[in-house]
């Protein structure tokens, strides 16, 4: 999840190491929860949210499970069969050690379509599944009919090489320590995302104490985070033919660095290396989004008002947009 807020460099959630939960009992008018094996010995939380159609798979940001499109996937079941998938390490699907560099992320994407036998199908994703999209559509894309990068364009592998030799900096994260029941952090977590997220994510994605019901952590192996930042492949936005569309809130990651850099708390040789980046991510962000607004297969577009979660603050308009990018692509 990224989240930043104003005036306040949020911290780093302790991550919880108790083992990943039995797939949730849905009622199946939802979704039906299933697991496959992505790759031999991992397997991934599928849910099936069924629909007539074409394959639409949704992809979750980091920290999230699949159940975070528990209400945006249920609004394209008339023009697709729709699907989404828990990454490894995270959630209900299997804790390995290793295997969070984007190129393994997304074979196991592969692995998961050919256990459901789909062979070719459309992807959203949120935050770090950009990188998946990414990778399918330059690695695989007989795969792909089309691709929706819901604020995924960020590019985390320029900040996977920034922190190279570094100590993992606070990360722009909603800081849930010492809540003291679910509500207080469902509560939170409107606030900082700018909407409620769905019930079964809450208890997919966090751990609270079996006595008090107070917040115990986060449902992920405790070295997923640190992987996937540090793993994040550069790749070329530009080379993503399409179609392609991207709904964005105008952030970046710049805004995340500019905090590092004012810190007084981090190490003296962090905050330099973050002043020393300012200037390069900022011009990136900048020459990335005029490239995607020109690209012939893109639609890239900011949201007003929007936040990292773009279809919990601009639900109405992701979900018309969408509609008609996938119209648009089926009558091709």
């Amino acid at each position: 999840m990224r989240t930043i807020l104003p005036g306040a460099l949020l911290l780093l959630l302790a991550a919880c190491d108790s083992s990943p939960s039995d797939p949730t009992d849905d009622p199946p008018d939802l979704h039906w929860v299933t697991r496959v094996e992505a790759v031999p010995g991992v397997e991934l939380e599928v849910l099936d949210f069924g629909g007539e159609g074409p394959a639409l798979v949704f992809l979750a940001g980091m920290g999230s499970t699949a159940h975070i499109y528990d209400e945006l996937a249920l609004e394209f079941r008339a023009t697709h069969h729709v699907y989404a998938l828990t990454r490894r390490g995270f959630g209900a699907s299997d804790w390995p050690d290793t295997g969070y560099d984007t190129a393994t992320l997304g074979t196991d994407v592969l692995g998961a379509l050919d256990a459901l036998g789909i062979s070719k199908a459309s992807f959203a994703g949120h935050s770090l599944a950009g990188d998946e999209l990414t990778w399918l559509a330059l690695h695989h894309p007989e795969r792909v009919d089309a691709l929706v990068y819901l604020d995924a364009t960020d590019s985390r592998g320029e900040i996977s090489a920034f922190l190279e030799g570094l100590p993992l900096p606070p990360l722009p994260f909603s800081d849930l320590s010492g809540l003291p029941s679910r509500q207080a952090v469902a509560e939170q977590l409107a606030r900082d995302l700018g909407g409620g997220i769905p019930a079964h994510e809450l208890e997919q994605s966090y751990v609270f104490d079996a006595t008090t019901g107070a917040y115990a952590g986060e449902r992920r192996h405790p070295g997923a985070t640190e992987q996937c930042v540090r793993s994040s492949a550069i790749q070329d936005l530009t080379r993503v033919r399409g179609p392609v569309l991207s709904l964005y809130d105008g952030q970046g990651f710049t805004a995340w660095v500019e905090a590092l850099a004012a810190s007084e708390v981090l190490p003296s040789d962090l905050r330099e290396r973050a002043r020393d980046f300012l200037p390069t991510i900022r011009q990136h962000e900048a020459d990335l989004e005029a490239a995607l607004r020109r690209h012939p297969g893109w639609r890239h577009l900011q949201l007003e008002n929007a936040g990292h979660y773009i279809w919990l603050t601009n639900r109405a308009e992701v979900v018309t947009r969408m509609r008609e990018f996938f119209d648009s692509t089926a009558a091709r």
